[in-house]
């Protein structure tokens, strides 16, 4: 259930990058018009992280899941209706440029969207805690990361399906969100009444001990690292999921070639989430701490991430697609690490904790999106973009390397039999 609502949440928040290019030409949607909107979606999502994640601490995933696939799923079949010319007509004046209440729209709805997919992520993270033990949980938020790259994967050639067999744009907005309403009573016929009700801390089977900061002090240490980790690889990730489409597109890529172009970037991008989970397994069989393993593998995956800012100088055929590949494989790769990390620090906390490491995430991706739009739209070049989504986690890796200490047993109350 955790792995099919990730892969909701991406289908409705992919379904606009994939439709991008002809929504851009359509409804004069420029790249600054596109910043704000991507912005503007990631600072509701930033909202959303802190009141969902406060929500989720107090009342538990079981009954505030509902609300949040309620709320996105309806915001998805929504957005359809920009194509509508009764539905925006009112919000474009006689002086404004033209699709303006086509922009205005869209805004509007990808803000509620934002807000509403913000939710996923402390209910599926205080879920995952309560069943997975430690030594489980960067597999097990692999797989769940995962869920994510399967919809980015499927959402292009499920746009491309619907085109073919006669149905539009908004036909692929709207039909995601009618699947979106129907998760909702399969989680609640699966999940009993009374379970996820609040976020407690399951024993861990492998006999380890609990590693919670022992003081203050480290937990904000963590919390310090773990933010420098969050914005960055936010910035990264969210940079080539909203543009890339649209970068293809200015290399002169046909719809399809493009759409073909972006499954095979996420491909990569699920692999590398998935092999990130085994790596760190590896490691630790071979005699390395859990944390050691995690540093490893992080250095490695921010080595590929960094493939993307080498993209601008190999031209726009074939390298330049196994460059963003490779780049897509090492970013994807690290959220599992952040997530893992993130579930170290204190279990009472952890939703309205994580919620607000995301929301940070957002607010510094969110005026990136903003800031980079109209640098793209004023230069005509996507190298900035990329420069910057590539090296950016290099900065959350120094941070994990200087200031990432290594956990001390906090005591007999906390030791886990």
């Amino acid at each position: 259930m955790l792995l099919l609502a990730t892969f909701l949440n991406y289908m409705d928040r992919q379904a606009l990058a994939v439709t991008l290019p002809e929504l851009k030409r359509a409804y004069n949607l420029q790249e600054k018009r596109i910043g704000l909107i991507e912005g503007c979606f990631g600072f509701a999502f930033a909202a959303g992280s802190i009141v969902f994640g406060l929500l989720a601490d107090r009342v538990g995933p079981r009954g505030l899941y509902p609300v949040v696939l309620t709320g996105w799923s309806l915001a998805g079949v929504a957005t359809a209706f920009a194509g509508d010319p009764r539905a925006v007509s009112w919000l474009e004046g006689a002086g404004d440029d033209p699709g303006t209440g086509v922009f205005r729209w869209l805004l509007f709805w990808r803000t509620v969207l934002g807000v509403f997919e913000a939710g996923h992520w402390p209910c599926a993270l205080i879920t995952a805690r309560q069943v997975l033990s430690r030594k489980d949980r960067t597999l097990g938020n692999g797989i769940l990361q995962s869920g994510g790259a399967v919809a980015s994967i499927c959402i292009p050639l499920y746009a491309e399906l619907i085109e073919r067999v006669g149905g539009n744009w908004q036909v692929t907005f709207w039909s995601i969100g009618v699947v979106g309403l129907l998760w909702v009573p399969l989680w609640l016929l699966l999940v009993p009444r009374g379970s996820l009700t609040v976020s407690v801390e399951p024993p861990d089977r492998g006999g380890a001990v609990a590693t919670e900061p022992a003081d203050r002090t480290g937990v904000f240490r963590r919390a310090f690292v773990l933010g420098l980790i969050v914005c960055t690889i936010t910035v990264s990730w969210q940079f080539l999921r909203a543009w890339l489409t649209l970068l293809l597109d200015f290399h002169e890529y046909s719809r399809l070639d493009a759409r073909l172009a972006t499954t095979g970037y996420f491909v990569s991008a699920e692999i590398g989430c998935l092999l990130v989970g085994f790596v760190v397994m590896v490691l630790v069989r071979g005699g390395r701490s859990v944390r050691a393993a995690r540093v490893i593998a992080f250095a490695g995956y921010a080595g590929l991430t960094a493939v993307a800012a080498l993209v601008p100088f190999v031209g726009s055929g074939a390298l330049m697609l196994t460059g963003l590949m490779v780049a897509g494989a090492g970013i994807l790769g690290l959220h599992p690490l952040y997530y893992a990390l993130s579930q170290e620090l204190p279990h009472r906390h952890m939703g309205v904790l994580s919620g607000a490491l995301a929301a940070g995430g957002w607010v510094v991706s969110s005026v990136f999106q903003i800031l980079i739009g109209a640098q793209i739209q004023a230069t005509k070049s996507y190298d900035v973009g990329l420069a910057i989504a590539g090296l950016a986690p290099v900065i959350g890796l120094v941070a994990l390397l200087v200031l990432w200490k290594a956990p001390r047993p906090a005591g007999a109350a906390h030791t886990v039999t």
